[in-house]
């Protein structure tokens, strides 16, 4: 065999058995949060209203208990878990958290404080957080300290978090045009210490 045609069928070779390689990698592989999804895919469930994301570097829940009461209402509520794996500080403020429609394009940032506390429900949207399904999970880190939409005390809209420290709260958005129940949607969290955001793909449950 001439050395041009034994070099081109060691090439084949090695494409062929790397390739299945490559694939099973690919597959085994738990990625972190901000992974593109197929349409119509949503990240899988903590719990029946929980939707979760984690890796070795963050773990990322978005609760919609509460949300699926909210179809009628101005403005939706979305319990939110982050917890910071990494060495890199994260610094997260009312800028870093967006509600994405992802068929329409459609962004939506937090809604203020005044418009939530009028809409009310407030104390009834935080009993449906479903904290026993997430606390276990949070028992080896520490709670950074964060108050977005108060039912009392402080606004506190600003919060680091260092490693293993975590932000648990409920926002709120405004609600988005059309039907809300049965629809998919992603919240993206940003912040200076992240390479690209984080985000998680839910369902608005009909109930």
């Amino acid at each position: 065999m001439r050395p041009t045609c034994r070099l081109a069928l060691t090439f084949v070779l090695a494409l062929v058995v790397a390739a299945p390689a490559a694939g099973c990698r690919r597959r085994g592989d738990r990625p972190d949060p901000g992974i593109p999804y197929a349409t119509g895919t949503t990240s899988p469930k903590l719990a029946t209203f929980i939707f979760k994301e984690e890796g070795k570097l963050y773990l990322m829940t978005v609760g919609v208990n509460a949300t699926r009461f909210h179809d009628r209402d101005a403005f939706i509520p979305l319990s939110v878990v982050l917890v910071n794996k990494t060495k890199t500080p994260l610094t997260l403020d009312r800028e870093s958290f967006t509600l994405v429609e992802p068929i329409s394009g459609k962004r939506y940032g937090l809604a203020s404080i005044d418009e939530v506390r009028r809409q009310g429900k407030q104390d009834y949207d935080r009993k449906l957080m479903d904290l026993e399904h997430i606390l276990g999970k949070l028992d080896p880190f520490t709670r950074g300290e964060s108050n977005f939409f108060p039912l009392t005390g402080l606004v506190i809209e600003r919060v680091e978090l260092h490693q293993f420290m975590y932000l648990l709260e409920t926002l709120y958005f405004p609600r988005p045009e059309g039907e809300l129940l049965g629809k998919t949607f992603e919240l993206h969290i940003n912040s200076k210490g992240l390479e690209q955001p984080l985000f998680v793909v839910f369902t608005v449950p009909e109930f």
